[in-house]
């Protein structure tokens, strides 16, 4: 069977890819060898972000007491918790099938290979052989393993496995303090779990804004985290009722924990095994990520690759942008390119952090001459009439012409407030532009402009 365009994978790059395709009137067939929605959809970020806002609203209980709310009871239904979030993920799954339907995309369960120029091999039910004149790899990642510590899927699992608990674990080690680890850690730490998170550096979500890092950290500590950085987990025995690990910091000095639960968050590698028979020959980094150029192209003709699989950063948002851009190319839109002003990042730990642009240590690498502007959400009405007055706004600007280089927050709808600094970097907007910008009152989008004003000491609502 010959079509347009084949698309492997329907995570959060590919299903986007299939749409947008059709859109341009494209005949297009999306192998998926298991759920439609990819790992974002089933297991990462939408199940992630259920469970983190029943978490939010737990951790906010004493402060629902405070104000009168006279909330007494704290049972948590945990099996009645995922039943909840199981319907989320069904109903967007369901959502994602239905546009391939009214689009006219067709879908094909099972696992794909690339046998030759515009051919693949799929192996489910039955094996078929499928023709294109073109193809989009969107097969995504999969968890990197750990030297030592081997997953059992019972008491030591990736990361991912923490989403489909059947009850809540009194104790757990989470290795990897990046987005992943960061936000596990939290969620099953309002849950009442005792959290215990190891990270090789020195900071959470290494590559973070520094300060931003530093005041997570704080945060972390307060919520009764216990967090060990620059140290690793050089021992685990199974020879107790729950498992005994122990804590090398780079010091030399040891820690041994009891926990119940061990959950692996130290990254991610490119899912291509088997991916392409020998004789194709696709271009790969030392890493095995696919090599792509700024039209998404592989090294071999009418073969594109798109998301987790071309390399970092790991983002769905990202996926889906290369997704649409892939389509484009493939319509023969000749100035369709993937090149990105702003690429932001979100973690949804409690309270979120958010990053876009440059962080001040990576624009003084630069050699940038900059000017920064703060915020803090403990000055800000909207943030002290929700009860939320941890985090700040902080903006790096360039010294003189006040360019917009970076925006990060950490605080309450961190999520929400830095679509602000993404259109400014798209934009080219200054501080001037956004700090001039009437900002509606009480809002958290107060402290952009806030924070804009104060790179040239002219905000309001706090001492300069």
């Amino acid at each position: 069977m010959k079509y347009d365009v084949i698309v492997i994978g329907a995570g959060p790059g590919g299903y986007p890819a299939a749409i947008r395709l059709a859109q341009l009137g494209k005949r297009v067939l999306v192998v998926e060898k298991q759920a439609v929605g990819g790992v974002c959809l089933n297991w990462g970020c939408i199940p992630t972000k259920a469970l983190c806002h029943a978490a939010e609203i737990r951790a906010s209980t004493g402060f629902f007491q405070r104000i009168g709310l006279g909330l007494e009871s704290s049972t948590l239904e945990f099996g009645k918790l995922q039943q909840w979030k199981e319907s989320v993920v069904t109903k967007l799954v369901k959502g994602v099938e239905f546009l391939f339907k009214s689009n006219g995309v067709e879908l094909l369960k099972g696992t794909a290979k690339i046998t030759g120029p515009g051919r693949i091999r799929v192996e489910g039910e039955a094996t078929q052989e499928v023709e294109a004149d073109a193809m989009i790899v969107a097969t995504g990642s999969a968890p990197t393993p750990l030297p030592a510590i081997e997953p059992d899927d019972r008491n030591i699992l990736y990361a991912e496995r923490a989403l489909f608990f059947k009850s809540v674990p009194q104790s757990m080690l989470v290795i990897g303090a990046g987005a992943t680890g960061l936000e596990m850690a939290t969620i099953y730490n309002a849950f009442g779990t005792r959290i215990t998170l190891v990270e090789i550096l020195d900071q959470p979500s290494p590559g973070l804004d520094k300060e931003l890092a530093t005041n997570l950290e704080k945060l972390l500590a307060k919520q009764g985290i216990d967090l060990h950085l620059r140290s690793k987990v050089i021992g685990l025995d199974h020879g107790y009722t729950n498992m005994r690990v122990k804590i090398e910091s780079n010091q030399g000095e040891t820690t041994s924990k009891e926990v119940e639960k061990v959950l692996l968050a130290v990254g991610r590698r490119p899912l291509t095994d088997d991916l392409w028979a020998d004789s194709i020959g696709i271009d790969t980094d030392s890493k095995g990520f696919i090599k792509v150029n700024e039209r998404l192209e592989t090294s071999v003709p009418g073969i594109y690759a798109i998301g987790d699989v071309t390399g970092p950063p790991l983002l769905a948002h990202r996926a889906t942008r290369q997704g649409i851009v892939a389509a484009e190319v493939i319509a023969g839109d000749k100035a369709a390119a993937y090149d990105p002003a702003a690429m932001p990042s979100c973690i949804f730990t409690i309270p979120p952090a958010a990053s876009v642009g440059l962080s001040e240590e990576q624009a003084t690498a630069k050699g940038l001459d900059i000017e920064i502007g703060r915020f803090p959400y403990s000055a800000l009405g909207r943030a002290a009439a929700l009860g939320e007055r941890d985090g700040f706004v902080k903006i790096i600007a360039e010294k003189g012409s006040g360019r917009l280089l970076g925006m990060h927050v950490l605080g309450v709808g961190a999520d929400l407030v830095i679509g602000e600094g993404i259109m400014g970097l798209e934009m080219v907007a200054s501080i001037e532009d956004i700090g001039s910008s009437v900002h509606p009152h009480p809002t958290l989008l107060e402290a952009v402009m806030e924070a804009a004003e104060n790179v040239r000491k002219r905000a309001i609502h706090i001492k300069n």
